[in-house]
C-alpha cells in the first residue's frame, strides 16, 4: 500500500502516521522486522518522521505455512487484499487437529500458489462447518485487523426454523457461554458473555418460518443458540436440538456482509452469497432477500 503524507501529518513518526490509519501496533512490529516500510523508497525504522509529500509504501505480502491442496471454490470478489467466498456446507474453515487438510485454508492458498500471488489466510468472520454463505478471507494482517475493528462489519442471515414465531421481528439479547462438559456446545446462561440477535419474519410456512437474522455481536454458535432458546430450533441443527428429514444440515446461510473497505477510499461495500439449493427446497417457494 502506498500513502502520501499531508500537510496535517508533518513531523508525526512512520509509526503514527501508520497507526492512525488501521496498523496494528503487532503488524508494525512484523513489517519492521522484516524491511517492509519504506520511506520514499528507502526502509525506515517506525520512529522516523515525516514530512509534507513523503511517499511511505508497506509491503503486505505474506507466507504462510498452511499446506496447499484443492478444494472447489465458489469466488464472489477477489483483490489483492481480500478473496470474498460463497462457502458451501460441509466443509471447515480453518485447519484443526481433527480436519488438517481440505479446509476451505487449504483450498484458498492452494488458488493463490495457481495463480502464482501470496497471501496469509485470515478469517474476516468464522461461519461453522455445516452454515453456508460470504465467507470474507484477508490475506493479510493489516487488512484483516483493519476490517475487524474499524470495517464496522454488518451481517444477514437466512434461518429456516421449526415452528411458527409469532411477532413480526424481534431481539434477543440472552448471554451465551459454554456448555459445561463440552468444548463445541454452547448456552444460554447467566454469567455468559452479552449477546444480541436480532430478527425478523420473512415468511411462515407449514411447520417453519424463515427469518432473516442478524448478529449485532459475534459469540460462537450464537444465532443457533439463541432460537434453539427461544423455542425454535434451526431446522437440521441436531447438535442444538433440531431435526427436519428436508435437510442435511443446520438451514443457516450468510445471505450478505458489508464493511468500510479502505482500499475503495473508506466506502462500504457489500457482498451477497445467493441461497443454496438444499435450503431453497426446505422453504419451497423463491423468495426475494
Amino acid at each position: 500500500m502506498k500513502f502520501i503524507v499531508d500537510e496535517a501529518s508533518q513531523g508525526l513518526t512512520v509509526g503514527e502516521f501508520l497507526k492512525a490509519r488501521g496498523f496494528s501496533r503487532r503488524v508494525l512490529k512484523r513489517l519492521k522486522n522484516e524491511s517492509k516500510i519504506l520511506l520514499n523508497g528507502d526502509p525506515v525504522y517506525v520512529s522516523t518522521k515525516v514530512s509534507c509529500s513523503d511517499v511511505i509504501e508497506v509491503d503486505l505480502s505474506e507466507e504462510t505455512d498452511i499446506k496447499p491442496s484443492f478444494v472447489p471454490l465458489d469466488i464472489l470478489y477477489e483483490d489483492e487484499h481480500i478473496i470474498v467466498l460463497n462457502k458451501q456446507p460441509g466443509i471447515v474453515v480453518h485447519p484443526t487437529p481433527f480436519h488438517y487438510d481440505n479446509t476451505i485454508a487449504n483450498g484458498v492458498v492452494y488458488y493463490l500458489k495457481q495463480k502464482g500471488k501470496k497471501g496469509g489466510f485470515h478469517p474476516v468472520n468464522r461461519l461453522d462447518r455445516d452454515t453456508s454463505g460470504v465467507l470474507i478471507i484477508a490475506l493479510n494482517q493489516y487488512m484483516h485487523h483493519f476490517i475487524q475493528n474499524y470495517g464496522g462489519i454488518k451481517k444477514r442471515y437466512i434461518a429456516v426454523v421449526k415452528g411458527t414465531i409469532k411477532e413480526d421481528e424481534g431481539v434477543i439479547e440472552d448471554r451465551i457461554g459454554r456448555k459445561e462438559g463440552s468444548l463445541i456446545e454452547r448456552k444460554v446462561v447467566e454469567s455468559g458473555k452479552k449477546a444480541i440477535t436480532r430478527f425478523k419474519v420473512m415468511k411462515r410456512l407449514p411447520g417453519f418460518t424463515v427469518l432473516d437474522v442478524e448478529p449485532v455481536t459475534g459469540r460462537t454458535h450464537q444465532i443457533r443458540v439463541h432460537l434453539s432458546h427461544k423455542g425454535h430450533h434451526v431446522a437440521g441443527d441436531t447438535l442444538y436440538g433440531g431435526n427436519c428429514d428436508k435437510i442435511k444440515r443446520q438451514a443457516l446461510h450468510c445471505i450478505e456482509m458489508s464493511f468500510l473497505y479502505p482500499v475503495k477510499k473508506g466506502a462500504r461495500v457489500t457482498f451477497k452469497a445467493p441461497l443454496p439449493s438444499d435450503i431453497i427446497s426446505l422453504i419451497e417457494e423463491p423468495l426475494d432477500f
